[in-house]
């Protein structure tokens, strides 16, 4: 329906909004691209713009161009003194081939957390993985140029996406969610809460972003960061190719064992408050810092214990690590 450009502290996005026919709520990509700005590399080593089919196709036949440019269809750059109209997509196009040695897009398919992202809650890690996502599919990605000409570069600019889905608590709603932390506090852990509450263990389901990742031609051979067997799974089945699982290791974890430290994970944009507390830029409340804290360890370990989550458990020491 919508696509605009986003500052973040990670460097600039594109954040679309579509519309459905399965549910009425309005679920989000944010694409990370360069590709948007620059013209192709004259070295040979470059990766094809992300651009969404349904938002350069045409809509009416009496649409005019600002029509086009004020829903985001255009090329480049947008200024005062520039509009570049995109080309209307008459059909479904096909994913654009990638230059020699360059990594398919790194993607994250992330659900809605209000308590997480917004409000800072340590129960989950939720808005910790939404700034790390962004931040790791913005990071340089090395590539093996096969180009002979001099001057190829060794990396291009990060690109991929995070479909940002609409379906807080595993899917059971704000309200559910809610409930179920108190009956969390009662001792239960975050599954069987949720089935105490009538709901299943995760209601989420991941057609919709499948139809996303389809409509930005990025269907067809992508890098998924998820622990989430079921993801992976759920993606496959809606015909997604997926040609590398990237795990998503806690911050916190990271920082109390090296071993699980992930390349180019370590944030380094660091600055002070009023108060002279050291704060990292990120694109949540939760910002570039780390969750921690009682109630995540246990969150997490009934993720890994059961729901099958592909993490390696650290908890408070060595002894503890499963």
């Amino acid at each position: 329906m919508a696509r605009t450009r986003i500052p973040t502290p990670h460097g600039p996005a594109f954040l679309h909004l579509y519309h459905n026919s399965r549910d009425t709520k309005e679920h989000l990509a944010l694409v990370i691209d360069s590709a948007q700005y620059s013209e192709p590399s004259e070295t040979g080593v470059s990766a094809p713009p992300i651009r969404s089919h349904s938002l350069d196709a045409i809509w009416d036949e009496d649409e005019t161009d600002m029509d086009r440019i004020t829903r985001g269809a255009y090329v480049g750059r947008l200024s005062a003194t520039t509009q570049n109209v995109s080309t209307p997509a008459i059909a479904p196009h096909p994913p654009a081939p990638t230059s020699d040695g360059v990594p398919s897009p790194l993607i994250r398919i992330h659900s809605e957390c209000f308590t997480g992202e917004t409000v800072g809650s340590m129960r989950c890690d939720c808005g910790e993985q939404l700034d790390e996502a962004i931040r790791l599919i913005s990071q340089p990605i090395p590539v093996t140029s096969l180009s002979t000409l001099p001057g190829a570069p060794s990396t291009i600019p990060g690109r991929g996406a995070v479909i940002y889905l609409r379906q807080e608590g595993r899917g059971i709603g704000l309200l559910s969610k809610i409930r179920a932390y108190n009956l969390q506090d009662l001792g239960h852990d975050t599954v069987t809460a949720n089935l105490m509450l009538g709901h299943g263990a995760d209601e989420r389901g991941y057609e919709i972003a499948a139809a996303i990742l389809r409509d930005l031609a990025l269907d067809d051979g992508v890098r998924l960061l998820t622990n989430n067997p079921d993801k992976v799974e759920a993606l496959q089945k809606e015909g997604m190719t997926i040609v590398e699982r990237v795990p998503m290791v806690p911050r916190s974890w990271q920082a109390r064992n090296p071993n699980l430290q992930l390349a180019g994970s370590a944030a380094t944009e660091v600055w002070q408050d009023k108060d002279g507390v050291e704060r990292v830029a990120g694109a949540t409340l939760i910002g570039g810092n780390s969750v921690h804290g009682a109630d995540l360890d246990k969150y997490l370990r009934t993720k890994v214990l059961r729901m099958g989550h592909m993490l390696p458990l650290w908890m408070e020491s060595p002894e503890q690590q499963t």
